[in-house]
């Protein structure tokens, strides 16, 4: 066997006397650190919010974190449909002759890119459901989620699920005992593309954490004294409120997209797969979607204001030569009484 990363455990434990999974139990431990991260955060800004009031002299609207399992739950149908989606697109050519395969769960699997996807949109139906702030709980859950996925994929390894493309590379990983384990000949040495995505994943939190006070950080000088500081704070617009969840989720596929080379998938157009495609779909619609909507709105205002303008304009136009027909014709010559008076002949030789 070639000099590779040779991984020797048990995927299964046993707790209480049942026999549980590793990446069952590191997948629900990563749930859980997940929403207490976001119920943290949305804590944290609730306090911030107290006694604060906005435009119109209203109330700040506060995150509710009994809200916060409701919403939870809510991502559950989004992502089990959206997952089975993306896993009958990504084996299209056999659920193409079985449709009817796509309904039986005992068969085939989940993707992950889909299921983001339609999970955020039905966990954003019901915060709209519960009239919670909605781009609120979109920045607030952006990094946990974020988080959530990274360690989510290094879960993974536990249960030998993601295996990549066969290698010899001394960073491929194979495993030693028998299993059972989620991919097709685990002893064969692979690319851990499963580890891969989740420390690209990670990098992508730690940047997203770190970059805002990096570009603030400033150094100063005083005579010889040399003094670091902080610029005043700027909310980027990229990564404030709705907008942030947004940016996580294009750079999430981004980086995806990047592991996504390392698959055994097969290709669909030159060297990309089916899930690169949709990951291209999401990346664009997550980062260039909002600014896009945004400048068609700000267009569509200034034709607006135009278009008003000009039908003022033809307005006073029209109304100007409507009082210049019905007028009558002494009114027109009459603008010889706003003259100043002619001076008396007889006046200006007597001062003379």
């Amino acid at each position: 066997m070639p000099a590779v990363i040779r991984l020797d455990f048990d995927p299964s434990t046993t707790v209480f006397g049942l026999s549980i999974r590793l990446e069952t139990l590191a997948l629900a431990g990563v749930i859980f650190l997940v929403l207490v991260l976001v119920a943290l955060s949305a804590g944290r800004m609730r306090s911030a919010a107290a006694g604060l009031t906005g435009p119109g002299n209203l109330p700040v609207p506060i995150l509710r974190r009994d809200d916060l399992i409701l919403i939870a739950f809510g991502a559950v149908p989004g992502a089990v449909v959206g997952g089975r989606l993306g896993y009958a697109l990504v084996h299209f050519d056999y659920y193409a002759g079985t449709p009817g395969a796509m309904a039986d769960p005992g068969q085939g699997g989940l993707s992950l890119t889909l299921a983001v996807v339609l999970g955020t949109l039905t966990a954003l139906a019901v915060a709209r459901l519960l009239a919670a702030p909605v781009r609120l709980w979109l920045s607030v859950a952006s990094v946990p989620v974020l988080l959530g996925l990274g360690f989510g994929k290094l879960a993974m390894l536990l249960g030998g699920t993601g295996q990549g493309s066969y290698s010899d590379a001394s960073w491929a990983t194979a495993y030693v005992r028998t299993g059972p384990w989620n991919s097709i000949n685990p002893s064969f040495p692979a690319l851990p593309s499963q580890a891969l995505e989740g420390v690209l994943v990670l990098a992508v939190a730690v940047l997203v954490l770190v970059l805002p006070p990096l570009l603030r950080f400033r150094v100063r000088r005083w005579r010889s004294i040399v003094r670091p500081g902080l610029a005043p704070r700027r909310d980027w617009a990229a990564l404030t409120g709705g907008r942030r969840y947004l940016t996580v989720v294009g750079l999430w596929a981004i980086v995806r997209f990047v592991a996504a080379f390392t698959w055994r998938d097969a290709h669909i157009v030159g060297p990309f797969g089916a899930d690169q495609l949709v990951l291209a779909a999401v990346a664009v619609v997550a980062l260039l979607g909002s600014p896009a909507v945004t400048a068609l709105r700000r267009a569509r205002s200034s034709i607006g204001v135009r278009r008003a303008a000009r039908r003022a304009s033809r307005a006073e136009k029209a109304a100007a030569a409507a009082l210049a027909t019905t007028a009558p014709a002494g009114v027109a010559t009459d603008t010889s009484s706003a003259q100043p008076a002619a001076m008396d002949p007889t006046t200006t030789e007597g001062h003379a």
